[in-house]
């Protein structure tokens, strides 16, 4: 077992040590421990282990950013015994995902109410999908709605935040897939 202060440091020392398991908080000082684990999946040859995000944050946008990085669980770190803890690492070592009771919750609701994700979005948010979805360049959208030119992405960026998409393409076809 080791224990790195920083994700610079575990960068360092991981692949060279090859644990089963990681444990990584996602606040760390300078770069996140989500950062640090899309690094860690960057590296070659591939560090064949499983990464377990442990934290006080159960922001949705926070599990899909871990998930989507390759992180193998999210834990709770301030609901989770150590009993709990040891439990999900031989789960993750087995195959398994994990996830506390409260943040697989979040995930389930992601997941039951797709529509509610694009009600979800601010009354400007949805008039920018609209012309997007209409394939309006960002100039004549910024022109229609009488804003800047430089606010029309960053109404993307929070557009697909809220939708957890990365692309224009998925965020309008979410909006196009909404019940009318």
């Amino acid at each position: 077992m080791s224990v790195h202060s920083n994700a610079e440091e575990a960068l360092r020392e991981l692949p060279r040590r090859k644990p089963d398991v990681i444990l990584m908080n996602i606040k760390l000082p300078a770069m996140s421990g989500i950062d640090c684990l899309r690094r860690l999946k960057r590296i070659n040859p591939p560090l064949l282990c499983h990464v377990l995000m442990l934290t006080e944050h159960e922001d949705s946008d926070l599990v899909f950013e871990a998930l989507q990085a390759g992180a193998s669980g999210y834990l709770s770190k301030d609901r989770i015994s150590p009993r709990e803890l040891a439990t999900a690492i031989r789960d993750v070592m087995r195959g398994g995902a994990v996830m506390t009771p409260n943040i697989a919750r979040t995930v389930m609701r992601y997941f039951e109410e797709p529509t509610a994700r694009v009600s979800g979005l601010s009354s400007r948010e949805r008039e920018v999908l609209s012309w997007l979805s209409q394939g309006v360049m960002y100039k004549e959208i910024a022109d229609k709605l009488g804003i800047s030119l430089d606010t029309v992405p960053k109404h993307l960026g929070s557009i697909y935040r809220k939708l957890h998409v990365h692309s224009r393409t998925d965020a309008v076809r979410h909006y196009l897939q909404r019940p009318r």
